[in-house]
């Protein structure tokens, strides 16, 4: 049995109805600050009783209202929840949820008219809201959330809410009701009240004399007559009074031989307290007896933020807990919200939703884009850090290599520069530039869009992501082509492609550029001519920046002269806004020559050129391809600069 939907009307940034799909055992959900992630946790608690934090109660700011002047909240709002996945004593026990269907059904109407600080709210199962409703068919379902900043010390630490003596209370529990039931103390009771007895009695623990002291000095302070008797003692023999006064100590080193050198958890750092608070909750969570005394059908974590205080391979074992735990033997579903591209990096492609900040919001569990497995594959290989930041951006431009990863977001701030405020750079858009390393297009655009008539792929029929995704990709025509020289043979010479002159591109990523063309969200725009550099070159008096750019990183000769130098320090010296195409071509396949070249490099070349960009050294005209997948992304209608 697991939480399969859940459908939210008026609560809090949902106005229309949302609806949220979720997979069998661990689901992350990932998006934007404020896209609605806290939202879909706090609409869940709203149906159950959280045995960590206790029930969720509705408040004022529950009820959506628009973000501005003179709105109105909303009069009420409704909370659906359905479960599949049940067993036979699952459908049996969830009868009037279910309907004699495979599905049960919970649903919650909270009134926004507040009365005496309360709202009012009506429950009911299945479809008719007027059935009798049976409040503890819902203590069946355990839910248990834990929020963003947690208070983990507090948590583990001694007292009745704590949780080291809910865990020993649930481990027990049945071994407590038979003794009660026999009317005997549980061994635990027996040991302290045995070891209390020693405390009593040993002269040389000075317990007794102190004792004696007491009692002295009390009897001397008030009379015999209204004397009382006292003890030192440690807590009561209670099971519950022991188990309330114990405390969880740590060792930094797990060792044997090193087990005396035990701290408290105030020593502990917030990072290891917040994975002991974790893992107590966990064990709990995975004690079968305790379903079958219990009753309980079903087990629901809610974590927001695990990442919390936790360094990138803390973060990744512990993600790889939570989803060995997230499964049908111990019958836990977990639902995490995250803002950390390292969890989402390392977390299965098929446990990831994504969430929009859209109005309204939209989630896109990512196992239902119908994305060939092949693509999964390449994507739960390949998603690093860095790439999945395109799960929490606004907005993405997929591009080769680290040369456009560079430029990009530089060359979008100078044609956004004269945009509406909130649109001057990519940043202002939260959209993101993710290097591919390579051309691999198709994996990640099929989250965007359906890629379909692929030859040797099945067509693409699947729900996609509804944000503006942009690709940046090189035309990459065949490197030499084939000549006639002055005696009639045929050679191979470098091509130097320019207008009129332009084969054919060799670029495999081609073919999916009229496939998406018709889609809402996804384009790939393609260079003219050859590739980033070349076709930069060919625009304006780039020629002449790039260059001189080149020049001041080739090495210099000890003595003598350099040709390659001398080459680029004349390419430098020449105005390229009064030469033809093909005049430029000569220039710009020596730039890109020289860039490829080992002793300059894309990398280092585009690092020069984005700094004098940036710091206003330069002038660059941006090529047409560039200008329209960056105006794509940012869902401006505009056309590109001559």
């Amino acid at each position: 049995m697991y939480l399969s939907n859940l459908k939210v009307t008026g609560f809090r940034c949902f106005d229309e109805a949302f609806d949220i799909s979720f997979g069998d055992g661990l689901n992350v959900i990932v998006g934007e600050n404020g896209a609605g992630k806290t939202a879909i946790i706090s609409a869940i608690r709203q149906l159950f009783q959280d045995s960590e934090s206790g029930r969720y109660s509705i408040s004022s700011d529950d009820f959506f209202c628009a973000f501005q002047s003179g709105a109105v909240a909303a009069t009420d709002f409704v909370i659906k929840a359905d479960f599949e996945g049940l067993k036979l004593k699952e459908k049996v026990a969830l009868l009037p949820w279910t309907g004699g269907t495979d599905r049960a059904t919970l649903n919650l109407q909270a009134e926004n008219k507040e009365k005496r600080g309360r709202y009012k709210k009506t429950m009911w199962g299945g479809t008719a809201k007027g059935s009798q409703f049976d409040p503890e068919l819902v203590e069946l379902i355990q839910c248990i959330y834990l929020p963003p900043l947690r208070d983990a010390e507090s948590k583990l630490t001694n007292g009745r809410q704590s949780r080291l003596s809910k865990l020993l209370k649930a481990i027990n529990r049945n071994e407590l009701k038979e003794c009660r039931k026999n009317e005997e103390a549980h061994p635990l009771e027996e040991k302290f009240k045995s070891f209390n007895e020693t405390l009593a009695t040993d002269e040389q623990l000075s317990i007794k004399k102190a004792n004696a002291l007491i009692s002295e000095h009390l009897g001397k302070a008030i009379g015999h007559h209204f004397g009382q008797s006292t003890r030192i003692q440690f807590a009561e023999s209670d099971f519950t009074k022991i188990v309330e006064s114990l405390t969880l100590l740590f060792f930094p080193d797990m060792s044997e031989q090193d087990q005396g050198l035990f701290r408290s958890l105030s020593q502990n750092s917030l990072g290891y307290n917040n994975l002991l608070y974790i893992a107590s909750i966990l064990a709990e969570l995975t004690l079968d007896d305790i379903d079958e005394e219990e009753g309980l059908l079903f087990k629901l974590l809610l974590i927001e933020e695990p990442e919390a205080h936790l360094h990138p391979q803390l973060q990744i074992r512990l993600l790889d807990h939570l989803k060995s735990v997230a499964n049908d033997d111990n019958n836990v579903q977990v639902v995490v919200t995250s803002h950390s591209t390292v969890l989402a990096s390392s977390v299965d492609i098929d446990s990831i939703i994504h969430l929009s900040r859209s109005t309204p919001p939209i989630a896109t569990p990512l196992r239902l884009c119908d994305v060939l497995d092949t693509s999964k594959q390449f994507i739960n290989r390949w998603l690093d850090v860095t790439k999945s930041n395109l799960l929490f951006a606004s907005g993405v431009i997929l591009v080769e290599g680290i040369a456009e990863q560079m430029l990009i977001p530089v060359l979008a701030k100078e044609i956004l520069k004269n945009q509406v405020i909130g649109k001057r750079s990519l940043e202002d858009q939260g959209i993101s530039t993710i290097n591919l390393n390579g051309i691999y297009f198709k994996h990640f655009m099929r989250f965007y869009c359906n890629l379909t008539g692929l030859e040797d792929e099945d067509d693409q029929d699947g729900i996609n992501i509804p944000i503006r995704c942009s690709g940046i990709t090189d035309l990459d025509p065949p490197k030499k082509v084939s000549v006639t020289d002055g005696e009639g043979n045929e050679v191979l010479t470098p091509l130097k492609p320019f207008d009129g002159n332009i084969p054919d591109g060799e670029n495999h990523a081609l073919r999916l550029v009229e496939t998406i063309s018709a889609s809402n969200n996804t384009r790939l725009f393609v260079s003219k001519y050859k590739t980033l550099e070349y076709d930069l070159a060919m625009e304006g008096n780039n020629a002449a920046v790039m260059a001189e750019i080149l020049a001041s990183l080739w090495p210099k000769p000890k003595t003598g002269s350099s040709l390659v130098f001398d080459e680029l320090t004349r390419i430098a010296s020449i105005d390229w806004l009064e030469k033809s195409s093909e005049e430029k071509s000569h220039a710009a396949y020596e730039i890109l020559k020289r860039v490829d070249d080992a002793n300059v490099g894309k990398g280092v070349f585009a690092q020069v050129l984005t700094d004098k960009i940036a710091n206003g050294d330069c002038l660059i005209k941006i090529p047409e391809y560039i200008q329209k997948a960056i105006f794509w992304a940012s869902s401006i209608e505009c056309e590109a600069v001559e």
